[in-house]
């Protein structure tokens, strides 16, 4: 293997590591030392500590700790810093800048280590007159801590990639707040969702740099990365065809909270890594009506359109799929909007499960089933997310070969710079070489047939939103009507 091979081999698994790291602590903060999901987390985390040596990561195993980020040998972890904010300020309030984790760690020792991190008690243990003795005192014999110095920078940067680090941040532990607090049947924390809405939106007019960041959130607990993908989507969509700020908080907080029900499913069921039995199924399809009934119970703080998005979500327009409702149910705009965003960011995420979907083989899936989608919705998506990437290669109706290298006015007619002409033909003298989907040139309008993957070409789906439907979705999803708009939305 080569040395940039190896090189990137180390750093996945410190990635991997450090996103175990998170995923411990969150399990940790909700349950006893003792549960079982804490060891099985625990239990990954030193199998991650144990390929990491294997890879050769030099040991121990050192990350550094800023106040908003994660860092390794100097590099930061953008993606393990997204769901690490609570982690993050719990090292901060004890000084702590780095932790060493040499390869012997234990078990025991991990959940000691958490004590002294998230126990109040604990606060003051790990000050400098106190450190050495306290490591002793909890057994802690392969864990180095080091303390911060009145010299370190802190969280002093300003760019716009760490702000928008911040924004994924502030909703991603927003949202695993009220996770937590669901889960102990505590108050949700309504208005503060609200807030995180609106201060993603005050802070970047255009969401697509956070979706960036999303890309790299493996953390999976509650499908919190999963929630703030879903409403960055939405905001996106919403935001595209015109909603208004008070509109587009709405649409956030109902995309953010929709899977909020999964915190009453049992933990066992809904981290499970293989398939569900019809008894485990049958409870994982209670979350959308669990979800609602836990929003109804917070009275007038919450929107109606948030309710309905936690229990449509699973539901077509016709009010097909799960869970039954006892009474005919049409799902309002906001839940047809958030219904396309989940399955979309659902298709095309990596799961332990499976494999994630390429946009277009996304859109494929979707438009084969275009009836189980609130159509007008789904057509909006496409146009507003696009629908052929840059780099796409693509394969024209006359036999053409191209790659996409820029968009035009339109997703489903990207502007492609041809490698071969029909039928796989040298282009003639003089060609430019570039042409734009659906536009004429020299007496024909170039059309796509398929996109070109490694193993198979992928058919298109057919997309055609006429421009009124825009106008009719921003008014059945984000503004409450009694009666349904145009087009069957409400």
């Amino acid at each position: 293997m080569s040395p940039p091979a190896k090189a990137e081999l180390r750093r996945s698994a410190v990635i991997d590591f450090a996103h175990a790291l998170v995923v411990a602590a969150i399990t940790r903060l909700l349950h006893e030392p003792k549960h079982r999901l804490v060891q099985d987390a625990i239990n990954d985390l030193l199998a991650a500590l144990r390929r990491a040596d294997a890879t050769g990561v030099d040991m121990p195993l050192t990350l550094q700790f800023s106040d908003d980020r994660m860092h390794h040998d100097g590099a930061t972890l953008d993606g393990p810093s997204l769901q690490a904010r609570t982690l993050l300020r719990r090292l901060a309030d004890r000084q702590i800048a780095t932790l060493s984790f040499a390869p012997q760690l234990r078990a025991t020792e991990l959940n000691r280590l958490f004590d002294l991190v998230f126990d109040e008690r604990n606060r003051h243990a790990l000050t400098r007159s106190n450190r050495d003795a306290t490591l002793r005192a909890f057994g802690l014999r392969h864990v180095r801590v080091s303390l911060r110095t009145p010299a370190d920078p802190g969280d002093r940067t300003s760019d716009l990639r760490t702000r928008a680090l911040h924004g994924y941040q502030d909703l991603a532990d927003c949202l695993q707040q009220n996770h937590l607090r669901a889960y102990r049947d505590l108050e949700l924390a309504v208005d503060a969702t609200n807030d995180a809405v609106e201060r993603t939106l005050r802070s970047f007019e255009e969401p697509s740099l956070l979706l960036s960041l999303a890309t790299h959130d493996d953390v999976d607990r509650f499908t919190v990365g999963h929630s703030v993908r879903v409403a960055l989507l939405a905001l996106q969509v919403a935001r595209e065809i015109g909603a208004s700020r008070d509109q587009l908080v709405h649409v956030g907080t109902a995309a953010l909270m929709h899977d909020i029900g999964k915190s009453k499913v049992p933990q066992e069921v809904l981290f499970k890594q293989g398939r569900l039995s019809d008894e485990e199924w049958a409870l994982m399809a209670q979350h959308p009506r669990l979800g609602a009934q836990l929003l109804l119970e917070q009275g007038e703080r919450i929107d109606a359109r948030t309710i309905g998005a936690a229990f449509c979500h699973h539901m077509g327009p016709s009010g097909l799929g799960y869970p039954q409702p006892l009474l005919p149910t049409v799902p309002s705009g906001t839940s047809n909007l958030v219904r396309v965003c989940d399955v979309f960011e659902a298709l095309t995420a990596v799961r332990p499960y499976k494999h994630a979907l390429t946009p277009i083989e996304a859109y494929a899936v979707m438009f084969r089933s275009e009836q189980d989608f609130d159509s007008a919705w789904l057509r909006t998506f496409a146009r507003v997310l696009g629908m052929f990437p840059i780099g796409s290669r693509v394969l024209l109706r006359d036999g053409s070969h191209g790659m996409v290298v820029a968009q035009s006015s339109r997703p489903d007619r990207p502007i492609v710079q041809l490698l071969a002409g029909p039928d796989g033909a040298d282009l003639p003298a003089g060609h430019p070489g570039k042409v734009t989907i659906g536009q004429p040139f020299e007496g024909r309008v170039p059309l796509l047939h398929s996109v070109t993957l490694n193993d198979r070409c992928l058919p298109l789906p057919e997309l055609d939103c006429p421009d009124d439907m825009v106008h009719r979705c921003v008014h059945g999803a984000c503004l409450p009507s009694a009666a349904p708009a145009p087009g069957g939305t409400r």
